[in-house]
């Protein structure tokens, strides 16, 4: 006990000497504590994005595939199509109409993966609704006599609309992202879809320009089929609205034409009825459990598909890379700057220890003259390291709360600043293309759906956590017990005859 009087006396009596080394250690330990919660924050903020990007991936037809079908029939006559397509039986035309989809088999054995937590089907296609007018292929077709006659070559007129088709209404991608909100009536289930029912989601300015209501019906025509056969009567369920475009119209901005209105939603099993493709899918889509496992579901995709070149799995990897990337590179500087800050205090407080011990050794020679063994004196000097270290720490743990966060924004600055200029240098048109391809899915838009416009950001929230006062102990233990070092060597090898005749 009296050991640890003397120590905590010894602290008083030396304020100036110990002031000095406080401060020094105040300012390393500031920096250290700030280093450690910008990586807690950095690790914490990380873990948070995987569970929500980079967890979605897709099945359909690869674009390599795509080009190469693209490229061969545009090599064929229109003689040589016609030829073509009058020698096929029933299954090939099904086969060639189907060509650029995804066999539905395929998307369902895939979700059978053990990492799969939830999937999707979806299908698109250009479907025609007699006596409606989609007003925006209208105006594109008044443009040009050369435009009018290549698109209804191709079959479109200003009765096609879109059709989306996927097995449960609520969960379509643009109903999920907030792009469309249903405003009247209800969505089709997975019972509408797997039933068949002919039932149809129409968009609010389409519906009231042909006032149509929730029960009412359309009749959209089979693709490829005439006559009283290749109808199929449709009923309204539920009408939903374009927020967006919504949002325009009550600000006076709107368009004279409603490009949001030219959609219809349907299951999946009408649109493949309407498109004569029974079987088959656009894209399968589907939520895994963690981006970790990637590299997994590719490699079982590969073994299901058999390594067809013809159907890839692609995710929103990229996306997650772009978010993750400046965390992860803020958590290795504030590692490093954390490992800097804690040599220079270990260097502090050995240094500060020599000049302490060294100025003191008439002191300790006298102590050990009347009877303090080695245990009382290091014990002694021990107390007075812990209350250097302690009072340093206290102070840096509150000046950290005001700091961390500044330190943590400037260093995800610098990070997201150098990986603009890394995408600047490698924006050549194939690694474009590449980032087009990885990008364009159905969850964010793509081809099926009109994107939300707001891109997610990574984010560095800096906060205390219950980590941190372990760590602060764990730092003012490892920094006392350093302290200690010397004192230790110097008291141990101490002769107090020796010292006492130096006098």
């Amino acid at each position: 006990m009296r050991s640890l009087k003397r120590g905590f006396r010894s602290f008083r009596r030396h304020p100036s000497s110990n002031l000095v080394v406080v401060l020094l250690l105040f300012v390393c330990l500031t920096f250290s504590l700030s280093m450690l919660a910008v990586k807690l924050a950095a690790d914490s903020q990380t873990e948070t994005v995987k569970e929500r990007v980079g967890n979605y991936g897709e099945v359909r037809s690869s674009s390599g595939f795509m080009m190469t079908t693209f490229e061969q029939e545009r090599e064929k006559s229109e003689a040589e199509r016609a030829r073509e397509a009058r020698g096929l039986s029933e299954e090939e035309e099904l086969e060639e109409r189907a060509k650029s989809l995804v066999p539905e088999g395929l998307a369902d054995e895939f979700s059978r993966d053990p990492y799969i937590i939830t999937y999707d089907k979806v299908l698109t296609a250009g479907v025609t609704v007699p006596g409606i007018e989609n007003v925006e292929l209208a105006s594109m077709l008044d443009l040009s006599r050369e435009i009018r006659e290549g698109v209804e070559a191709s079959g479109i007129n200003e009765n096609t609309f879109v059709f989306e088709g996927n097995t449960n209404g609520a969960s379509a991608s643009e109903f999920l992202n907030g792009n469309k909100e249903l405003i009247a009536g209800t969505y089709y289930t997975y019972a509408d879809n797997h039933q068949g029912n002919q039932v149809v989601l129409i968009e609010k300015n389409l519906a009231e320009e042909n006032e149509l209501g929730v029960g009412d019906t359309v009749t959209a025509t089979i693709s490829g089929e005439k006559g009283k056969g290749a109808e199929l009567e449709l009923e309204i369920v539920g009408i939903y609205e374009t927020v967006e475009a919504e949002r325009q119209s009550q600000s006076g901005s709107f368009a004279t034409f409603n490009p949001a209105g030219n959609k219809f939603f349907a299951p999946l099993s009408v649109v493949q009825a309407l498109n004569k493709t029974p079987g088959y899918v656009e894209l399968g889509s589907y939520y895994f459990d963690n981006v970790e496992h990637t590299g997994d579901l590719q490699q079982a995709f590969l073994e299901l598909s058999e390594g067809s070149e013809q159907y890839e799995f692609v995710t929103d990897f990229s996306d997650y890379e772009i978010i993750s990337d400046p965390l992860q590179k803020v958590g290795k500087t504030s590692v490093i700057g954390l490992a800097g800050a804690l040599g220079a205090c270990a260097l502090i407080i050995l240094l500060a220890m020599a000049i302490i011990i060294g100025g003191r050794t008439r002191e300790l020679g006298v102590l050990k003259a009347i009877g303090a063994t080695d245990r009382q004196v290091i014990t002694q000097y021990a107390v007075e390291v812990i209350c250097i270290c302690l009072v340093s720490i206290i102070l840096a743990t509150g000046a950290t709360g005001l700091i961390s966060q500044s330190i943590g924004d400037w260093l995800l600055s610098g990070s997201e600043t150098t990986q603009v200029q890394e995408e600047e240098e490698s924006s050549g048109p194939a690694a474009m293309m590449s980032r087009l391809t990885e990008r364009n899915l159905y969850k964010e838009g793509g081809l099926f759906s009109t994107p939300s416009g707001e891109e997610e950001e990574a984010d560095l929230n800096v906060v205390y956590q219950g980590d941190m006062l372990l760590y602060g102990i764990l730092i003012l233990l490892g920094i006392s017990l350093l302290g200690m070092a010397i004192p230790v060597v110097w008291i141990t090898r101490l002769r107090p005859a020796r010292v006492l005749s130096m006098e």
